[in-house]
């Protein structure tokens, strides 16, 4: 019969230093490897460890892995532009420019540049340049399998934004301002507008959600661990990637441009479902970002609306009143989802009524998944 030998307080205490250390070195070593689907599971074995304040050097020093990610993921796609979280989305914001910077105090600062669009009943449609300078506040905490990452605002060195286009003539005049001043005072007070939204937006900071599957949620502010972003649709569980999931509000000659979009493979497909209130209808093209890329860019800049500048891989109408929804198999690379409520492109014409654009209310998702 064996029997138990009596181990000593300082024994004790270093074998149980061990086994806190173990799993966490594994869950270190994994989260710094591309394989970031093992290191995130292996980070749910011990959440109660990670989420722990104490352990602020050992969080931070997986996050470093993720922000070394950050702009290249940040240039991946648009941010959506909304006036408060419960309103559609008026208009994006492409970045085109990022670097990142590690500050003493582990904080992280981070410049960016773009460019975008908006819709103001004022202004009607504004074509815009931003740039910014901030310093976030970095963490996360686990929920389960699935990561929150929390980057809060401590300081904004600088903030621009610069409307190089507004649709509707006579701004100042419709703003009470002195005819003096001309267009310019559209412009000023376009500037000053879209500088403020900028700055509230960046003061709120922003929530990162990624699931252990490597699907990711962006939404402003601090989202609470095991919440979601307020989205028109809840997917069920597909086995697909949801890549947008929003609620836009798309005026008379005006469009939505959703993406970049990108399709890992050369055998997967594009999943829509689109809902419309509102206007009677709308039409939903897919085009490649070599074609949406300069379509975007003539939407900024120029007043008069144009049709997309090559082929299309979907041109199809969606009506008010009906779920519609479409599978769409699309070859590897990255794609835009235009959503439009012109005359110009597609094969329908935005009805005229007095004093009355009538807005779609377009709520859709986008998902990834394997072609049919």
């Amino acid at each position: 019969m064996l029997r138990r030998m009596p181990v000593s307080a300082p024994a004790r205490r270093a074998w149980q230093a061990q086994a806190h250390v173990a799993p966490i070195l594994a869950a270190l070593l994994c989260a710094s490897t591309t394989g970031a689907s093992c290191g995130q599971k292996g980070l749910a074995l011990l959440p109660g460890v990670v989420n722990d304040p104490k352990n602020l050097s050992l969080r931070r020093a997986i996050l470093d892995f993720g922000t070394s990610r950050l702009c290249g993921e940040m240039q991946k796609r648009s941010v959506p532009l909304k006036l408060r979280d419960e309103d559609p989305i008026v208009g994006r914001f492409y970045p085109s420019g990022c670097a990142t910077q590690a500050l003493g105090n582990e904080n992280l600062f981070i410049q960016f540049a773009g460019y975008g669009y908006a819709w103001t009943n004022i202004t009607k449609r504004m074509g815009f340049e931003a740039s910014g300078a901030v310093e976030y506040d970095q963490d996360f905490l686990m929920d389960g399998s699935t990561m929150y990452v929390y980057f809060r605002q401590r300081s904004t060195s600088a903030a621009k934004f610069t409307t190089g286009l507004i649709e509707q003539p006579g701004v100042g005049n419709v703003l009470g301002m002195p005819t003096t001043q001309g267009p310019q005072a559209g412009q000023s007070f376009a500037n000053a507008f879209g500088t403020q939204i900028m700055q509230n937006q960046i003061a709120r900071g922003f929530t990162v959600i990624r699931q252990a599957d490597g699907t990711v949620e962006f939404g402003l502010g601090v989202i609470e661990k095991g919440k979601r972003p307020a989205s028109p649709y809840r997917i069920t569980d597909t086995g697909r990637v949801l890549l947008a999931n929003e609620r836009a509000e798309v005026h008379q000659n005006q469009r939505e441009f959703v993406g970049p979009l990108e399709a890992t493979s050369s055998s997967q497909a594009l999943y829509l479902t689109i809902a419309i209130e509102g206007a009677p209808g709308v039409d939903v093209l897919i085009v490649p970002r070599s074609i949406g890329e300069p379509w975007l860019q003539s939407y900024t800049h120029q007043v008069a609306t144009t049709p997309p500048p090559g082929l299309t891989v979907l041109d199809e109408p969606v009506f008010s009143g009906a779920l519609w929804r479409r599978t769409v198999p699309v070859p590897k690379g990255q794609f835009y989802v235009v959503l439009d409520n012109t005359a110009t492109a597609g094969r329908t014409q935005p009805t005229t009524y007095a004093a009355d654009d009538r807005a779609a209310m377009i709520s859709y998702a986008v998902e990834l998944g394997d072609a049919p």
